[in-house]
């Protein structure tokens, strides 16, 4: 990501929440989930699991446990983090639609003796 960059993937927004956590910041995050309005308050990463991350609203005492990041289209932080812009709208790339699209090949495949490939049975043999 670059900072003029509006997008980011769910790994890197993973990478910030692990930081965020790892450094002890007072940095708070704000978003949105798929179909639903921008949550109104900033929320403390108080957690982080495999999937997805739980948040404490601090001022209602309220817990939001997010099962899958990829459930969020936007997010904000309130305060300047790495690259990261406060108040600053950063669109979410869910991980099934950056898989989908892989970047392709440049050059040729087969350049190069003693290139391998997979057979249909997994087997590799040489080109």
């Amino acid at each position: 990501m670059t900072s003029k960059d509006t997008s980011i993937s769910v790994i890197e927004l993973r990478q910030l929440l692990y930081g965020i956590l790892d450094d002890h910041s007072y940095v708070c995050i704000r978003f949105r989930l798929l179909g639903e309005m921008w949550k109104s308050n900033f929320l403390r990463v108080i957690m982080i699991s495999e999937n997805g991350a739980m948040f404490k609203d601090e001022r209602t005492n309220e817990t939001i446990d997010i099962t899958d990041l990829n459930n969020l289209m936007q997010f904000e932080i309130d305060g300047r983090f790495r690259q990261f812009q406060p108040h600053f709208h950063y669109d979410l790339i869910p991980d099934f639609v950056a898989h989908q699209n892989p970047p392709s090949l440049s050059g040729d495949v087969n350049s190069g003796a003693g290139s391998q490939c997979a057979d249909g049975n997994g087997k590799l043999e040489q080109a």
